[in-house]
């Protein structure tokens, strides 16, 4: 862990103005640069106030940041586009971000210090337990990836029945399998060595589940989760992990999120076996480049073009990364006095409602009406989703004020809590920073919420489900 994770004052002003210089030379409008430095600064100063790298929330803040405006602003300085083009409302998308992060620098100013007696996950473990830990914990993760999986698909619809949502639960402890397995490695080899067979099988399993399900974030979680276990038991990387990861994002970027992409509409609602057998067939026919440039071009003529904010060739990935032109899409839409109020809200924490307390729960989240409040997502496509942050939604929903609000409350209670909870230098902290990094800066205003009272409550009942079977095991394996 470093020593110090702040960024000083004078480095601070240093970005920013160098941001502003290639903003301006670039041609984008002196108003624009303005507020985007503002926000800039506001981000910045939350991120001290955090503790920056060194607690769990300001690793999330940042990973938060970076995917709504931080990316998006280097990435146009550095391609040399105007930061207010490709937009659909760029006044208004830029005071939306620099009234949220304004909101999110107050609020954790008051209340980012305030810690709360909740219950935590259930941490201790021995050495000598480790080993039965992580055969329990790859099995009953195995078990509720594959039973979510077969459920998910039932009837070619998705079905949110009990076994799906105990399936999501547990499979959680395919990613605790796979963190103990780092930190056992580091820990017997003296911080030699970070992989190995123990930590390939959990990382494998993960990706193939993923790669079942289409979704490209489940797919480079396991890595994620791998690099952040790594970075906080102080783990130093070599010249072949940064060749390794170089390798892994070009394939990425070049292959995989295509073909993702190509095979999602092939797979979508097949059942559990048919989804497999198809999968590999599609992993063997191979198609070609040319196959999946059609695709692309076909979703972009549905609409994912709008979501193009970076228009220079290769920047594929940093447009899928950045949410702000996807957000410039919903805030432009809402931005003439139309606010859809507490329905994607509503729906989307009914949604997250086990169904055995609610019965009439929804079977899917606001992300199609978001969709389709925003244009993005056509009326003929009933299950698209538009990649948008909490950010937007809460315009979208309530106007400025539910910017404010998300701002300057929710988040700050987001704060509270996972501090309150987690810490991420123990096995299963690092657990929780692995299931949010991904998708903590996508998604609705509704999931977001869901997302802060559901996880912890997943990772502390998952933790002592598993803690409690690991102490049952007679204590002869101590002698």
């Amino acid at each position: 862990m470093p020593a110090k994770a702040n960024i000083p004052p004078y480095a601070i002003l240093i970005i920013i103005m160098l941001l502003s210089i290639g903003e301006f030379l670039s041609g984008t409008s002196a108003i624009f640069v303005t507020l985007m430095a503002a926000t800039l600064s506001c981000i910045a100063v939350t991120y001290n106030l955090l503790g920056g790298l060194r607690t769990f929330t300001g690793l999330l803040f940042s990973a938060f940041s970076l995917r709504t405006i931080v990316i998006s602003q280097v990435a146009k300085v550095l391609f040399f586009e105007t930061a207010d083009k490709n937009l659909e409302a760029p006044m208004y998308t830029i005071k939306v971000y620099l009234l949220f992060y304004f909101c999110v620098m107050v609020g954790v100013f008051v209340f980012g210090r305030i810690r709360l007696n909740l219950p935590k996950p259930m941490e201790s473990t021995t050495h000598a337990q480790s080993k039965v830990i992580y055969a329990l914990s790859l099995t009953i993760g195995l078990v509720a990836q594959t039973a979510a999986a077969i459920t998910s698909s039932k009837g070619g619809d998705n079905q949110y029945g009990d076994s799906r949502s105990l399936g999501i639960v547990l499979s959680a402890a395919l990613l605790f399998a796979l963190v103990i397995a780092v930190d056992v490695k580091i820990r017997s080899s003296n911080g030699a060595h970070s992989f190995g067979v123990g930590v390939f099988v959990p990382w494998a399993l993960i990706m193939f589940f993923s790669f079942l399900d289409t979704s490209r974030g489940g797919i480079i979680s396991p890595s994620i989760v791998y690099v952040v276990t790594c970075f906080v038991r102080g783990y130093k990387f070599k010249i072949r992990h940064f060749a390794a990861a170089l390798v892994g994002i070009l394939l990425f970027v070049l292959y995989i999120s295509p073909f993702e992409i190509y095979s999602r509409g092939i797979l979508y609602g097949l059942p559990f076996k048919d989804r497999t057998y198809e999968a590999v067939y599609l992993l063997r026919t191979a198609p070609d480049r040319a196959t999946f440039a059609i695709v692309s071009q076909l979703d972009a003529d549905t609409g994912e073009a709008r979501t193009e904010y970076i228009r220079h060739r290769g920047a594929t990935l940093i447009n899928r990364l950045a949410m702000i032109s996807a957000d410039s899409t919903l805030i432009s839409a809402c931005s003439t006095g139309f606010h859809y109020g507490w329905t994607a809200l509503k729906v989307d924490l009914l949604h997250n409602i086990p169904r055995r307390l609610y019965k009439n729960k929804p079977e899917e989240d606001s992300a199609g009406y978001i969709g389709r409040v925003s244009g993005m997502n056509p009326d003929s496509v009933q299950n698209g989703e538009s990649a948008i942050s909490p950010i937007s939604d809460s315009f979208g929903g309530f106007g400025w004020y539910g910017v404010i609000v998300l701002g300057f409350i929710t988040f700050p209670l987001m704060v509270v809590i996972f501090e309150s909870v987690f810490d991420f230098r123990l096995i299963w902290g690092t657990v929780a920073l692995g299931m949010l990094l991904p998708y903590l800066g996508e998604g609705s205003m509704g999931a977001y919420i869901a997302t802060i009272l559901r996880t912890p409550t997943y990772v502390v009942v998952l933790s002592y489900v598993i803690g409690g079977v690991v102490r049952l095991v007679p204590s002869r394996m101590e002698q």
